[in-house]
């Protein structure tokens, strides 16, 4: 009897680590930059990406995304209902994601708009609120803060459509 309670104890505390482990992850997928690229913002930039870019596919997950060249870096929209608007019509739904790659990185940023949450729009996940802008981890490992080459473009995004 007391090797199955030894062997439930192992099991036990076994199952605890890894949950807190999956917890510890699931808090590290991503950082709130509402301060430093508002909801205003990512509205602006997705406007004026609109307006003034072009379509160009980036990824194998959907296709003619709306896409803008800001020289050092490029801009891209994915539609916030994912695979269900493959063609990212924005006509068929709107974009809540932003994409910036340089040479080396990609950026993925996220808003969450007010209702985004309960419609289950793509991206979202535990832990994000309405209302707010969030980078993602976009094959990096535990987000903890913002890079500094993220928030110059930024700045050079605001700086030109203003």
């Amino acid at each position: 009897m007391p090797k199955h309670f030894l062997l439930f104890f192992v099991l036990i505390t076994f199952l605890n680590l890894s949950a807190q482990k999956m917890t510890s992850k699931t808090q590290n997928q991503f950082v709130n930059i509402t301060n430093q690229f508002s909801v205003e913002d990512f509205e602006k930039v997705k406007s004026f990406i609109l307006k003034e870019g072009n379509r160009k596919t980036y990824r194998n997950f959907d296709n003619n995304n709306p896409y803008y060249d800001f020289k050092k870096f490029a801009t891209y929209l994915a539609s916030d209902i994912g695979q269900q608007n493959i063609n990212n019509d924005p006509k068929v739904s709107d974009f809540n994601r932003l994409t910036l790659k340089d040479e080396d990185q990609y950026y993925e940023i996220i808003i969450v708009r007010n209702g985004d949450i309960k419609a289950k729009k793509k991206g979202i996940v535990n832990g994000m609120l309405e209302n707010e802008v969030y980078l993602t981890d976009y094959g990096r490992n535990d987000l903890d803060k913002i890079p500094n080459q993220l928030i110059i473009y930024f700045d050079n995004m605001l700086k030109l459509i203003k």
